[in-house]
């Protein structure tokens, strides 16, 4: 399984807010290498994953604010920052961060309404509008 399949099967199973916030921050962070290969190679997309990449950061910096985040371990940043990039097409790329980006956007959607913090609830709109974005710019159509 690759990193975003694992990203999508983590988020999809998260039970509680801290663990929606870690899986959702995790699922921002996957979605980078695969968008920076498709903003390379140019073409009729490139400024729609140039969108989503700006996307994809604010929302993983969104749920990095949220104060129900756990604290990352030494090794999660060291091992998120050497994955490769999945080799994928253009289409089949955008249809996956879609996807990932519909999930993301209806789970933060509810993490956000059952959160009695304040700081949580913020950190979960923003990143559910970022979510939200990316689903958009690349074809989908973004819950709840």
């Amino acid at each position: 399984m690759d990193q975003i399949e694992s990203a999508r099967a983590r988020l999809e199973h998260a039970a509680g807010l801290p663990a929606v916030l870690d899986a959702a921050y995790d699922a921002f962070e996957q979605m980078l290498p695969v968008i920076v290969d498709q903003q390379d190679r140019g073409g009729g997309a490139f400024a729609a994953f140039v969108m989503s990449g700006a996307a994809a950061a604010n929302g993983r910096n969104a749920v990095a604010a949220a104060p129900s985040l756990p604290s990352a371990g030494p090794g999660d940043l060291a091992a998120a920052a050497t994955r490769p990039a999945r080799d994928l097409t253009t289409e089949a790329a955008a249809t996956i961060l879609a996807g990932l980006g519909q999930l993301l956007s209806r789970r933060l959607a509810a993490a956000g309404e059952l959160s009695a913090d304040a700081g949580d609830r913020v950190a979960c709109a923003e990143a559910f509008r970022h979510a939200a974005s990316i689903c958009l710019l690349l074809g989908g159509t973004p819950e709840p």
